[in-house]
């Protein structure tokens, strides 16, 4: 096909896909597009969202060539044409139907919306009932009231401990611990789901009996700060029925209902704190990452990690963006530390016990098991990134 052919071409994208905002992994910004039909999600660059986000139908490949070389310096060739248009099509991205007045997109950005939240079944009749509790106001406010209801009890934890110590040997007190224990983790799962289904998301699945919860697209929902409500649900939830149940049972006369008050108050308060710790596969992790806006923190922080050296020694390697670099490297931070506790603490407790048979050496033997453990782990292969990544090279080159 001749150049002025292929130019006059108006390709349009599948009305069904999803973009995502601008997201960092590592030194690189990407976006993540989603065929919601197949459920296949791909990473792209930039420069390459930029002309995916203006396949619209309404504008010819020369328009859409001119947008690109008015925003970039550099005019796309027909053989980029030709490569990119083949990729498209080979993942079935493109639209079989020309655009019609209807669903070409007029002159402006050529953005494309994700579809409106779909609210079926139980999740959605919930959603639509609580809706004003689950603006974003309301929330920080809830989020707030568990802080203050933590900090009380880290300030009363030496009586509390005291009046719950009997629980722990009561039987009776162990099953309604663990009970409530569980009510507390369903109503997590639930949260989370409840709160996806209300910004959109799709959740995929939700078993309150085994505690799992699987939610899709909500890494493609347009605002930040839905992600991280989305991911602080559970924790929140958590410090509420931790709030109720504890007034419940103090308004309960007798001994037992103190016994079990106490206990249940340390043992929610730590169902809660657990849970926000910034350590993957924590909520805090994921909510630290959204608020960051950072794809894969834990192992892009190591990986900065590792190349710190080869920077120091101004050898080639990634070039970080200042704030990603100083996000990635005080997270490496807060990872060995918290790796160095952990370790710290199963050496201290192991050698304890072994050192009736073995004496002044009882924590050589957990320290090399421990350190040989952190070494392997360290260095298994990196897993396969969840999205995949379109080549872009043809799009970053010059038209000779």
């Amino acid at each position: 096909m001749t150049g002025s052919g292929l130019l006059a071409k108006r390709p349009r994208l599948r009305e069904d896909l999803i973009f995502s905002r601008p997201l960092q992994r590592g030194p690189d910004t990407v976006y993540l597009v989603k065929d919601r039909r197949s459920g296949r999600a791909f990473e792209i660059a930039p420069r390459e969202q930029f002309l995916l986000r203006r396949l619209d139908g309404a504008r010819s490949l020369a328009e859409v060539g001119a947008e690109y070389a008015a925003e970039y310096g550099r005019r796309l060739g027909d053989q980029h044409w030709t490569r990119l248009l083949w990729l498209l099509h080979e993942r079935d991205l493109l639209s079989a139907h020309p655009a019609g007045p209807a669903t070409a997109l007029g002159g402006g950005g050529g953005e494309r919306a994700a579809a409106g939240p779909v609210r079926p079944g139980a999740l959605g009749w919930w959603a639509r009932r609580l809706r004003r509790l689950l603006h974003p106001a309301v929330s920080a406010l809830l989020a707030l009231l568990v802080v203050a209801l933590l900090v009380v009890v880290g300030l009363r934890f030496g009586p509390l401990w005291q009046a719950a110590r009997p629980a722990f040997g009561d039987p009776v007190c162990l099953v309604a611990l663990a009970l409530l224990a569980w009510f507390g983790a369903a109503l997590h799962e639930f949260a989370h789901a409840l709160v996806a289904v209300h910004f959109g998301a799709t959740v995929k699945r939700i078993n309150l009996i085994t505690l799992t919860c699987k939610i899709e697209d909500y890494l493609y929902l347009p605002r930040r700060s839905q992600q991280v409500m989305i991911a602080a649900a559970g924790g929140v939830a958590n410090g509420l029925v931790l709030l109720l149940v504890g007034a419940a049972l103090a308004a309960v006369p007798g001994a037992f209902a103190d016994r079990l008050f106490s206990a249940y108050v340390l043992v929610g308060a730590a169902q809660t704190l657990i849970n926000v710790i910034p350590l993957p596969p924590l909520d805090g992790y994921k909510i630290v990452s959204h608020l960051l806006g950072l794809l894969n923190l834990a192992p892009e922080s190591r990986r900065y990690l590792t190349t710190a050296p080869r920077r120091l020694l101004r050898r080639p390697g990634p070039r970080y963006p200042r704030r990603t670099a100083v996000c990635l490297g005080l997270f490496a931070v807060w990872w060995l530390l918290a790796i160095a506790a952990v370790a710290g603490v199963v050496i201290f407790f192991v050698g304890a016990l072994l050192q009736p048979v073995f004496g002044a050496l009882a924590h050589i033997l957990p320290a090399a098991i421990v350190g040989l453990t952190i070494a392997g782990w360290l260095a298994r292969p990196r897993r396969e990134r969840p999205a995949d990544r379109m080549p872009s090279q043809p799009l970053h080159q010059d038209n000779q």
